[in-house]
């Protein structure tokens, strides 16, 4: 059996009840100072000179504007360090006042109450004209009327194919199939096999995956109305005949059609050895060095129709710091119009005032507006954001682990495996 990346669930255990104590221990007077010559520290996961150079900016534009705050301190740190690193600091009684936070911490940090509700400050920020959201995208960040994020980075898994190939092995691309009406998974697993049978090579990996990351599985669920839980992530559906029509088709292409890489098997689509494959629309950076001609487009639809599967990250104030107060405005000076545009070009937003094409291709050396319309269009009518345990940590171990035992093997009864893969994750869920 193949190792996971995450932490042993143990580790990921104490990590989730260390946030829970630390964040306990906080009094309910925390941070309110409204004291002058206040310092802020902002986390975030991005050692990239431009990204930390717009939030240094915009830190600096935002204390000029506040008189009692003197500065806003940006540092950068690995994600896999995030949880450490917060409760770390939380028990010291020196947390951060800002930061980064993944979709996948979410729910977690909202039940352990390490966030800090953001409504009244939103409210009462002139011009921040919190309609311009998009309602569907902000729903893992809000809880019993309260919202405890805002999305600064949503990015859609997409689909991104080597033309070269398609045409070399004489079948179909994703763009066509697309100008035909024809874009589903049913019909991309049939040219991927075609292209297989006629170059000797995988049509279609899932980018960044190596069998160690469900969530990379999502457009496939989504597509078929499936998902590893129910909405309110108290019971295991990744057993449920959606999924498991979703998952056949995967497991298909993977051990039967040999249009997929087997665990194990290296390949790279950047580097010209796999016809398509979907990742994160940053990724569009990687092909400013391919040698072919390349084209995006959507993952394509199933029976639930083309559902986007949708990653995303929030800026946040943590309830522990020793500033909520000025954290609070901070979070909400970052989440408006004019600073959104700012830093748009690098994260895709939600806002709709800025979500359009020529922002969200103002940085890139490679993507075009009109190359990325219908992923806009896509995340709007039908993006959803990646499902979230209160115990993401534990339970994506669980779900890792056990689909690694039991479903990425050859000849495996897609159904009984998905069965025992509850039976693990369901025993984790609330």
């Amino acid at each position: 059996m193949r190792s996971s990346t995450r932490v042993p669930l143990a580790v990921a255990a104490v990590a989730a009840a260390s946030l829970v104590v630390a964040c306990s221990a906080t009094s309910p007077d925390t941070g309110t100072s409204g004291a002058d010559d206040v310092a802020l520290r902002m986390t975030i996961w991005s050692a990239n000179p431009d990204h930390v150079s717009v939030f240094e900016t915009l830190g600096a534009e935002f204390a000029e504007q506040n008189p009692r705050v003197k500065s806003v301190k940006i540092e950068s740190f690995n994600l896999a360090e995030l949880d450490t690193l917060v409760t770390t600091q939380i028990s010291a009684g020196d947390a951060p006042d800002v930061s980064w936070l993944p979709v996948e911490s979410s729910a977690e940090y909202i039940k352990a109450g390490a966030l800090v509700d953001l409504s009244e400050t939103i409210e009462a920020t002139d011009g921040f004209d919190f309609d311009d959201f998009i309602p569907s995208l902000l729903e893992r960040w809000e809880a019993d009327d309260a919202l405890y994020g805002i999305p600064f980075s949503t990015g859609p898994l997409i689909m991104y194919y080597n033309k070269d190939l398609y045409k070399q092995a004489g079948v179909k691309d994703p763009g066509q199939l697309i100008a035909e009406g024809n874009w589903t998974w049913d019909e991309f697993r049939e040219t991927s096999k075609e292209l297989n049978g006629a170059l000797g090579i995988p049509g279609y990996a899932l980018n960044d995956f190596d069998f160690k990351n469900w969530t990379r599985l999502l457009p496939y669920l989504n597509a078929y109305g499936a998902s590893p839980w129910n909405d309110d992530a108290t019971k295991c559906t990744i057993d449920a005949p959606e999924a498991v029509d979703a998952l056949s088709v995967f497991h298909g292409m993977t051990f039967d059609d040999g249009s997929m890489p087997v665990p194990g098997q290296q390949v790279d689509f950047w580097g010209g050895g796999v016809a398509a494959t979907s990742a994160f629309l940053g990724s569009a950076a990687n092909l400013s060095e391919v040698t072919f001609e390349w084209g995006i487009a959507p993952t394509p639809a199933g029976p639930a129709g083309d559902v986007v599967a949708t990653g995303q990250a929030s800026i946040v104030a943590f309830a522990a710091g020793n500033n909520t107060k000025e954290a609070a405005e901070l979070v909400a000076f970052l989440g408006s119009k004019e600073a959104m545009a700012e830093y748009s070009g690098f994260f895709p937003p939600i806002r709709e005032s800025v979500l359009t094409p020529e922002v969200l291709t103002q940085n890139s050396d490679v993507l075009t507006p009109e190359a990325v319309v219908p992923i806009i269009e896509g995340v709007k009518e039908n993006g959803k954001v990646f499902p979230v345990t209160e115990s993401n940590a534990a339970v994506a171990d669980a779900l890792n682990s056990s689909l690694d035992e039991y479903f990425y093997q050859p000849g495996a009864d897609v159904k009984q495996a998905l069965t025992s893969v509850c039976k693990n994750v369901g025993s984790l869920l609330p």
